[in-house]
C-alpha cells in the first residue's frame, strides 16, 4: 500500500483503467497467460523503488498469478530475463515452422499464440515446450552473466575431473534455471484435467531438453598451447539446438489419454497420469511431447479454430517437401509472379576505410498459394 500512496493520482487512474480493460476471458483460462509479458523487456512503463525492485505497474504483469509476481519480486533482475527468453522462444518457434502450414503465428495483446493454445494438439505441445525452454535457457544464462541478484554461476563442479583436466570457470546455472522455470511457468496452470497434465508434461519436456543438451567446454593451459592441462565448465546449448530437438519430438509426439489402473481403489494421485492412446506404444518419457487431439489441417481460415490458412503464403514450386506448393497450398494451386529487386553487390574495401558497392537489379520469381 505504501508504494501506491506515492504514485500521482493520474498514474493510479491510468493503471486501474488498463487493468479493467483486460479481457474477462483471461479469468476463465489461465493457461499461458504469462506469455502476455513478452514485450516487458522493452517496456518503459516500469518504475523502480529505492531497492531497484520493479513495481508491478506494467499492465501486462497483471496477467501473472500471485505466485509469479512474488517470484519476480524475490529475484530482482529476473523479469527481463523471463521476457527475453519468451521473445527468443517465439522467434525460434517461427523459425522451426516457417515452411509448414502452421507457421507459429502470433498476435499482439495477451493472447500471444491465439486460440491454438486452447486445443490439445501437437502445435500446442510445441508452444508450451519451447516457451518453457526459453525461460529456463534465458534465466540460466542470465545467472552466469550476473544479471540476476539471487543467482550466480554454478560453482559446484570443482576439483579434478579427469587425468588431464579439472573443473573451473563459470558454468551456466541450469539448476537454478530449471527450478525457477518450474516454479514460474507451471504455476500458471490450473485444474486437474487432461489438458492440465499435458501442459505440465510439455513444460517439463522443454526444460529437460535444455538440460540434456548442455555440453562441456574447455580451455587449454600449457607451454605454447600444448594443452597439458584443461579447465572445463558446462555451457548451455543454443536455443536453436533446443528448437531442433523439440521439432523432431513434435514430429514424433505421443497421443495420450488419462491413465487407468483398472481399479476403483486407486487414489486420485495415481489416476493423474498420462498413458499412450495405443496400448502397444511405450509410455511417454520426460523428453517426449504429448498431445490428445488431432491437429486442424491449417489450410483455410477459421475464426472458430483460430487458423489463418495458407492463402498468400510463399511456396517452393520445385520442392516435394512440406514447403512445396503442392503440400503447403493444400492442393489449391499457386500463382507465379515476378519481382524486380535491387541489391548492393560487387562490394570492394578501400584502404582505409571505405567500402564501395554497385547496385545490381535482378528478377526474382515468386510462388504464392491461392
Amino acid at each position: 500500500m505504501g508504494h501506491w500512496a506515492l504514485l500521482p493520482g493520474w498514474v493510479s487512474a491510468a493503471l486501474l483503467l488498463a487493468l479493467a480493460a483486460l479481457p474477462a476471458a483471461l479469468a476463465a483460462n489461465s493457461s499461458g497467460r504469462w506469455w502476455g509479458i513478452v514485450n516487458v523487456a522493452s517496456s518503459t512503463n516500469l518504475l523502480t523503488d529505492s531497492k531497484s525492485l520493479q513495481l508491478v505497474l506494467e499492465p501486462s504483469l497483471q496477467l501473472l498469478s500471485r505466485k509469479q509476481r512474488r517470484l519476480i519480486r524475490q529475484n530482482p533482475g529476473i523479469l527481463h530475463s523471463v521476457s527475453g527468453g519468451l521473445q527468443s522462444a517465439v522467434r525460434e518457434c517461427k523459425w522451426q515452422f516457417r515452411n509448414r502450414r502452421w507457421n507459429c503465428p502470433t498476435a499482439s495483446g495477451p493472447h500471444l499464440f491465439g486460440k491454438i493454445v486452447n486445443r490439445g494438439c501437437r502445435e500446442t505441445a510445441f508452444i508450451f515446450a519451447i516457451t518453457s525452454a526459453g525461460v529456463t535457457h534465458s534465466v540460466a544464462r542470465s545467472c552466469s552473466e550476473g544479471s540476476i541478484e539471487s543467482c550466480t554461476c554454478d560453482y559446484r563442479r570443482r576439483g579434478p575431473g579427469g587425468p588431464d583436466w579439472h573443473w573451473g570457470g563459470c558454468s551456466d546455472n541450469i539448476d537454478f534455471g530449471r527450478l525457477f522455470g518450474r516454479e514460474f511457468v507451471d504455476s500458471g496452470e490450473k485444474g486437474r484435467d487432461l489438458r492440465f497434465l499435458m501442459n505440465l508434461h510439455n513444460n517439463e519436456a522443454g526444460r529437460t531438453t535444455v538440460f540434456s543438451e548442455m555440453r562441456q567446454e574447455c580451455k587449454c593451459h600449457g607451454m605454447s598451447g600444448s594443452c597439458t592441462v584443461r579447465t572445463c565448465w558446462m555451457r548451455l546449448p543454443t536455443l536453436r539446438a533446443v528448437g531442433d530437438v523439440l521439432r523432431d519430438r513434435f514430429d514424433g509426439a505421443s497421443r495420450v489419454l488419462y491413465g487407468n489402473r483398472g481399479s476403483n481403489r486407486a487414489s486420485r494421485a495415481e489416476l493423474l497420469r498420462l498413458e499412450p492412446e495405443d496400448p502397444a506404444h511405450k509410455p511417454p518419457s520426460p523428453h517426449d511431447l504429448v498431445y490428445f487431439e488431432k491437429s486442424p489441417n491449417f489450410c483455410t481460415y477459421s475464426g472458430r479454430l483460430g487458423t489463418a490458412g495458407t492463402a498468400g503464403r510463399a511456396c517452393n514450386s520445385s520442392s516435394p517437401a512440406l514447403d512445396g506448393c503442392e503440400l503447403l497450398c493444400c492442393g489449391r494451386g499457386h500463382r507465379t509472379r515476378t519481382q524486380r529487386v535491387t541489391e548492393r553487390c560487387n562490394c570492394t574495401f578501400h584502404w582505409c576505410c571505405h567500402v564501395s558497392c554497385r547496385n545490381c537489379t535482378h528478377t526474382r520469381v515468386l510462388h504464392e498459394c491461392l
